[in-house]
């Protein structure tokens, strides 16, 4: 049995940044990380401003820029590989970061843990699967890994990705649904449309993303829908059919190669939510607490949010003082849940959206590029949202509305459905019903958030009082 101060499980995005900005020179920290080598899989690369400005602040976006993070100015959509890019900039949002970032994966992951053991205090051990928690009575005091030894600590922090182990082991049921999956491709001797703008192309069976994350290569993320191709050449055979006529040229010949050549990367993409994320001892960080389809490539952003409170809360507390350390995960836990159900809602909402696949939505995409043209108020309250500088969802109702307000105009002359009396009422239903059931479900999980805030502050006062109770007390039956 060893103990230290923080036990952090996974080395990866997370547990590295996490690491990072918890190590204060006084606290032992210990990284724990399953895999003895790289992740072989493709993972998230893209940050928007918000995220950028908590590793700024943390002093790690120079070592990533150094290494070959690439400034992205915003994002760009096309309906049609013909269309003019429709630009969505950051420097729209009032008061944001001018710019996001896009990296490897991989070489992000590489130069994060290198910053996390630098910092004083911090040790990464790779290779140590965690097997089971530790606990004192109620409280989760450390691990067990595969070779049967214990880690004890004074707080336990589980940044092991959207499978995790100590979710599970918490007793968390999340809510979990298949939503399609993505194939990754890097497309080399490549060049976008908007250069330094992240790309979403429409027209195939779901939206394709596009970023920059090195001179000349551009990764791609397809949407496919669930259950069809079996296998690769398959997989490969569709997008060449289905997909690449809606990519421009010159990036199309890029993906081209790039498919002849068989590099692709498969995934599913899950939405995951979760209504707690913490119990005495322990919090949940990251994709550990659940995640959306990557179409907002909001997911990484969302991690550092959550590195940034626990940050913020954990910041000078004696972590031997149990009572504040309770109170402190309790806080990150209402905090960070606000900020991902908007993310959710704004993903969910967006993707039905820009599929495009019955009246309804149809209507409101048309809605939606009319709004972007109608200003930069209406593209930065848009790219607010999408790039998490705005979390209200109340924000989401209020752009919703208008977004419907701009395509009633369309609906009405018949541009959706057919311009009969009979096809424009068809549309204007169809939207109609959309909307309210979007606005419900916004309106709904606003209560939720809510109501778990509630109840959390609820079990942070019993726990309070338990903390502080003498021993015999809490003995008693």
């Amino acid at each position: 049995m060893e103990t230290t101060d923080v036990v952090i499980v996974g080395a990866g995005f997370t547990g590295s940044t996490l690491a990072a900005a918890l190590a204060d020179g006084q606290r032992k920290i210990v990284v724990l990380e399953a895999r003895a080598g790289r992740n072989p899989r493709f993972a998230g690369e893209l940050l928007h401003p918000t995220g950028v400005g908590v590793l700024d602040s943390l002093g790690l976006l120079s070592p990533l820029r150094a290494v070959g993070g690439r400034r992205v100015r915003g994002f760009c959509v096309l309906r049609d590989a013909r269309d003019e890019p429709l630009r969505l900039p950051y420097d729209e949002v009032p008061g944001g970061r001018p710019d996001g970032l896009a990296i490897e994966h991989q070489a992000m992951v590489d130069e994060l843990r290198r910053q996390a053991i630098a910092r004083p205090g911090v040790e990464v051990r790779c290779g140590r699967h965690v097997t089971d928690l530790v606990r004192d009575g109620g409280r989760v005091v450390g691990v067990r890994t595969d070779d049967g030894r214990e880690q004890r600590a004074s707080l336990v922090l589980g940044a092991e990705g959207r499978h995790s182990r100590l979710r599970g082991l918490l007793g968390i049921a999340p809510r979990q649904r298949l939503v399609s999956m993505n194939a990754a491709v890097l497309a080399r001797d490549a060049e976008l449309p908007a250069p330094g703008f992240g790309h979403v192309f429409l027209g195939a069976w779901g939206p394709i993303l596009a970023y920059e994350i090195a001179p000349g290569e551009v990764r791609m993320c397809l949407d496919l829908p669930v259950g069809e191709e079996r296998g690769a050449p398959a997989v490969i055979a569709r997008l060449r059919r289905e997909h690449a006529p809606f990519v421009p040229e010159p990036l199309r010949g890029a993906l081209l190669r790039a498919l002849d050549e068989g590099a692709i990367d498969l995934a599913a993409c899950h939405a995951i939510s979760t209504d707690r994320c913490t119990a005495p001892g322990i919090a949940l960080v990251g994709d550990a607490n659940g995640c959306a389809h990557p179409l907002t490539a909001a997911g990484m952003t969302l991690c550092l949010n959550d590195v940034r409170l626990l940050r913020d809360g954990l910041g000078g507390l004696d972590l031997g003082d149990r009572g504040s350390v309770d109170a402190a995960l309790a806080r990150y836990q209402d905090e960070r849940r606000r900020f991902a159900r908007a993310r959710e809602i704004l993903t969910d909402a967006l993707y039905d959206v820009l599929r495009a696949t019955d009246d309804g939505t149809r209507a409101i995409r048309r809605g939606l590029f009319r709004y972007w043209t109608s200003g930069p108020r209406a593209r930065g309250a848009s790219i607010a949202l999408l790039s998490c500088a705005e979390s209200r969802p109340r924000a989401f109702v209020e752009e919703y509305l208008r977004v419907v307000a701009a395509a009633t105009g369309g609906v009405l002359r018949g541009e959706v459905n057919a311009p009969s009396l009979a096809g424009r009422a068809g549309a204007m239903l169809a939207m109609g019903r959309r909307a309210i059931r979007e606005i419900a479900r916004a309106t709904a999980r606003r209560a939720t958030v809510q109501s778990a805030a509630s109840r959390s502050s609820t079990i942070s006062s019993a726990t309070a009082l338990a903390n502080e109770a003498p021993a015999s007390a809490i003995a008693m039956p």
